[in-house]
């Protein structure tokens, strides 16, 4: 029986960086941040979709690309929300 080789050094590598969240800010600016830079990857694909229409980008995968970012930023943005619009209704049903 033959293992397939899952392990591709050829595989992209994804940087992930720890603790994210600045030590020294509060969690407004950070919330504020991250609004911004979700705002930031909708308007890249937004301006890319329109330059597609008007011919200015023949790649269209970086265009689906930047659509796919916007999507995700939003979607991960939709969850967080309601993540934290659960526990606040949790911590309001606890009786002191």
């Amino acid at each position: 029986m033959k293992l397939l080789n899952i392990h591709n050094s050829a595989a992209p590598k994804i940087n992930i960086k720890e603790n994210q969240i600045p030590q020294d800010g509060d969690f407004k600016d950070f919330l504020f941040g991250a609004i911004d830079k979700l705002n930031a990857f909708e308007s890249e694909a937004s301006r890319m979709g329109e330059k597609l229409a008007i011919g200015e980008i023949d790649n269209v995968h970086d265009v689906m690309i930047a659509a796919q970012k916007s999507e995700i930023a939003l979607q991960f943005a939709i969850e967080v929300k309601n993540k934290v619009m659960d526990a606040y209704r949790e911590i309001m049903r606890m009786q002191v």
